[in-house]
């Protein structure tokens, strides 16, 4: 039976407040169709995680959502630190989040750690930190130091992690929800498969024949997967390699609006509120921006070096 809805039924049906959940997009394919919906629907008290968190956490953290953010960092690239998100640290608006900080390694070791259903996993590059110093919500269980069974020395282990949800773009899948993806992977993978279960969104739908042709890109299998939603233009502004690139200059442009607080809620408003899904997103994109302007950001198509799997 096929797994295709709307990303509106699949945000209502399988996003529930105060649920735990992995947003992909390490770098590149984050699922802003997806969280826009998360949005609008109002969804509360959800705890969110990723490495190299973005504008989208920081625009879900300024939207109200999000309870408690597990990361790393979260910055707009050159521009620093995301607005909302500091906001809400230094002055609870709109409201105070709870964090616990790991390093860009000791997280997606963790979802590692998750995907694999180990209960913990070693990690070596925050001892010495202050990251040991702090600790938030998850007290003591932010990590234990035990000495090593095997040479007596210090280690450092850090709990596995396995949310209620993941919710990833990719540039395709079947409509059973077996996902592949290219380009930069980060911890996409491994925090799908920490999840109890994945809504994929992608750029297109392809037959299962397709998937079969090339299984290795495949980082997602269709038993873990609760909904498949077809998102063109899905990850915008973030990149889809072999799609579209970065619009650093809406990337700008979210950046100058969420200086304020006024203007983070009229951004809002005008690409999240008033557009009823991401088709209208788009429409409305090309009707601001021009559809050259829309037209410069597809990828030109190019072949990688053919492989083949005969034997």
């Amino acid at each position: 039976m096929s797994k295709v809805m709307t990303t509106k039924d699949a945000i209502s049906t399988f996003v529930h407040d105060g649920d735990f959940v992995y947003i992909g997009g390490y770098v590149c394919r984050p699922p802003f169709a997806a969280i826009h919906e998360i949005i609008r629907q109002k969804k509360t008290g959800l705890t969110i995680t990723r490495s190299n968190a973005a504008d989208d956490f920081d625009m879900m953290i300024g939207a109200g959502v999000v309870k408690r953010f597990i990361g790393t960092f979260l910055s707009l690239g050159v521009y620093g630190l995301g607005r909302c998100f500091r906001r809400s640290i230094e002055k609870g608006i709109p409201h105070k989040i709870e964090i616990e900080e790991y390093t860009n390694v000791s997280l997606p070791l963790m979802l590692l750690a998750g995907s694999l259903g180990m209960p913990f996993i070693p990690v070596s590059d925050m001892k010495g930190s202050d990251l040991l110093n702090v600790k938030s919500f998850m007290g003591d269980n932010k990590y234990k130091l035990i000495d090593s069974p095997f040479d007596g020395k210090p280690a450092l282990l850090v709990p596995a992690l396995n949310p209620d949800l993941a919710i990833i773009h990719v540039q395709q899948a079947d409509d059973q929800g077996n996902a592949q993806m290219w380009g930069i992977g980060g911890d996409c993978k491994a925090g799908a498969n920490a999840a109890k279960k994945v809504i994929v969104s992608c750029e297109r739908i392809v037959d299962r024949d397709v998937i079969g042709k090339d299984p290795s890109r495949t980082i997602v299998p269709s038993f873990k997967v609760a909904a498949v939603t077809e998102e063109p233009f899905g990850a915008h502004p973030g990149y889809t390699p072999g799609f579209y690139d970065v619009d650093f200059g809406f990337g700008y442009q979210y950046q100058q609006a969420s200086n304020t607080v006024e203007g983070f809620e009229a951004f809002l408003r005008e690409w999240v509120y008033d557009v009823e899904n991401r088709g209208a997103y788009t429409a409305k994109y090309i009707h601001k921006f021009g559809y050259e302007a829309f037209k410069k950001l597809q990828a030109k198509f190019d072949y990688s070096y053919p492989v083949s799997y005969a034997f």
